[in-house]
């Protein structure tokens, strides 16, 4: 398999890597795509290098299939198609305990803090992957996490039909679903 690793502000390099067997409570998926997010590029650009260290590989926005399970592993099979949640929290610290695990004190985030989806195959917790439906495309599952940022912020934010807000920023995500959705009417 491979792996894109950071190695310093702007040195990506892709190498070969044996893949990593589950273990338990752990699957393997076998990555069709991965997105490239901002956190990635502030990555790229050397801006979080006291955070990630060298030989990290990115990435966390991603489709697959489970391509293998560890022990303890049940109702995945082999092929399901899937997504990733990429924060993995501890539950003991004081804002897991208090109900805002979103700020965990001890937070895993992976594709930072962990090695990430920019590998042919990624194994991670069992507990953090989510089944996609069969009929949706891994090309347009690969945008689940950034929509499910997207769709966070309008009901943070009570948008109702019909009000108008102004989305600051890449635009790549956005410039897809309207694609997609021009072509699905």
């Amino acid at each position: 398999m491979t792996a894109v690793v950071y190695r310093g502000a702007r040195d990506l390099a892709v190498v070969p890597r044996d893949p990593e067997p589950p273990g338990p409570g752990e699957v393997r998926v076998a990555v069709a795509y991965t997105g490239i997010c901002g956190t990635d590029l502030h990555i790229f650009h050397g801006d979080m290098d006291a955070r990630v260290g060298g030989s990290a590989v990115l990435g966390h926005e991603m489709s697959g299939r489970i391509a293998a399970a560890g022990a303890g592993v049940s109702g995945w099979t082999i092929g399901q198609p899937v997504t990733v949640m990429p924060t993995r929290r501890c539950g003991r610290c004081a804002a897991c305990r208090g109900g805002n695990s979103h700020i965990c004190h001890a937070m895993d985030f992976l594709g930072i803090d962990s090695p990430g989806a920019m590998q042919s195959s990624w194994t991670v917790p069992a507990d953090l992957v989510l089944a996609l439906p069969d009929d949706l495309p891994l090309d347009r599952a690969a945008l689940v996490e950034p929509v499910a940022v997207a769709v966070h912020d309008v009901r943070r934010g009570r948008v109702t039909a019909g009000e108008q807000v102004v989305v600051v920023g890449g635009g790549g995500v956005m410039k897809v679903l309207l694609d997609w959705r021009e072509g699905a009417e």
